[in-house]
């Protein structure tokens, strides 16, 4: 019955002796894989949340402009060509495009898909600016 005590608690000690110690080692194998995907992804949420939170004043704000400067189209008819209100026009829907891929896009193509909107939002102020040179954005 000894013997079975010696190798019960030896077993445990040996097994025990490849682990790391509590006190300032660390803890690798212990910490592996899944609970180091799920902090990314909860950072990676956090951040796409704040992000998308701005643009989408931003998206509204576009959306509100461009409603009103539709309204008042009429009155500016003569100052600008149909094919830049045209062009206008593609960029805002590409825009709106890329915004709704924006919302959905994971972590994995969060950073190629944001770089695709801040272009076309760049690209859209550039349009909007050839039309509307008086405003200051």
């Amino acid at each position: 019955m000894n013997v079975f005590a010696v190798l019960i608690v030896g077993g445990s000690l040996i097994a025990m002796a490849g682990l790391p110690t509590m006190a300032g080692q660390p803890t690798q194998l212990l910490v592996n894989g899944p609970p180091l995907k799920v902090a990314e992804n909860d950072d990676f949420a956090s951040r796409k949340d704040a992000y998308l939170r701005k643009m989408r004043n931003e998206m509204a704000e576009w959306r509100n402009k461009l409603h009103a400067a539709g309204e008042g189209a009429e009155a500016k008819a003569h100052e600008a060509s149909a094919d830049t209100k045209a062009q206008l026009d593609r960029t805002w829907a590409e825009t709106e495009g890329v915004w709704r891929n924006l919302e959905a896009e994971s972590a994995e193509g969060w950073d190629k898909t944001k770089n695709a909107y801040e272009r076309s939002i760049t690209e859209l102020r550039a349009r909007w600016h050839k039309l509307h040179p008086e405003d200051k954005d």
